[in-house]
């Protein structure tokens, strides 16, 4: 059973009040605080911890967990550095380590750490995913699509894997690969979040192959996902003039122009297009 952080709170203050593990009591305070979204009282209660314990690797874990939401992201890696000098068999602090050093653009030792973490637990698919996410920043998209591979052999159902793998196949030009696990990803997964980029991908790829029934078939369902983007709109535009639908190219080029008045060279089309029905 799942505790409510109040529920935590209240029975960490029992055991403070009978001096039962102080340390881990005021310690899961500040875990409470912070999935109740109030990081200061967390980080409070965490630092209450290690007065009590300075060796409570725990609490430093938690502070580099709250000091990187706060966007603190070196007190983040010194405190997750300090948990793991503590407890260096801890995979989880060393993904954590690796998500402070990717914040911080230093990819080199977010690889570094994210490579202890998945040789720590080889069943870990979010340090896996996280690894491959490393590599492809770097550009090294043969280990990415590597990695992302064993992140699937964990967990097939990880949707942000599947969207990330076929981006990096596209990058190594495997075009039919990419579409055909894009086209599985939406039939098996309708309502992940992750599908309806995977509808964005598929419109714009089906466009690039020059497939303009396809490519208008996913933009109109991506357009349902996300009805306040002109990018997709504009799209949609250019796909009924090329199959001679003007009517329906002015609506969706009116619509981009409705969602983003700035933008000159749509603003001009939908001019054009006004004269010639004229």
């Amino acid at each position: 059973m799942i505790l409510h952080p109040d529920e935590i709170i209240k029975k960490a203050q029992k055991c403070l009040k009978e001096g039962r593990n102080p340390a881990s009591a005021l310690s899961a305070i500040g875990m409470a605080y912070f999935e109740k979204g109030l990081l200061d009282k967390a980080i409070f209660y965490y630092q209450k911890a290690l007065e009590r314990d300075q060796a409570f690797a725990p609490a430093y874990a938690g502070l580099g967990i709250v000091y990187g939401k706060k966007g603190l992201v070196t007190e983040s890696v010194y405190n997750l550095k300090e948990a793991i000098r503590l407890s260096p068999d801890c995979a989880l602090l060393y993904n954590w380590l690796g998500d402070a050093y990717f914040d911080l653009g230093r990819t080199e030792d977010a690889i570094r750490e994210y490579g202890k973490a998945t040789e720590l637990d080889s069943l870990d698919s979010n340090a896996h995913n996280d690894l491959a996410d490393a590599y492809r920043r770097k550009g090294d998209f043969a280990q990415a699509l590597d990695y992302y591979q064993k992140t699937l052999e964990i967990d097939p159902s990880d949707t942000n894997a599947i969207l990330e793998k076929a981006q990096v196949l596209l990058h190594l030009d495997r075009r039919d690969e990419a579409r055909a696990l894009l086209l599985d990803m939406v039939a098996r997964f309708p309502e992940s979040e992750d599908t309806k980029t995977a509808k964005v991908v598929l419109g714009a790829l089906f466009t690039q192959e020059g497939d303009y029934i396809s490519a208008r078939d996913y933009l109109v369902q991506a357009a349902k996902d996300y009805p306040f983007n002109p990018t997709i709109q504009f799209h949609l535009g250019l796909c009924d003039l090329i199959l001679d639908e003007p009517e329906a190219a002015k609506a969706h080029l009116q619509r981009t122009v409705d969602l983003d008045p700035a933008n000159v060279r749509v603003v001009k089309l939908v001019q054009q297009l006004r004269k010639r029905s004229v």
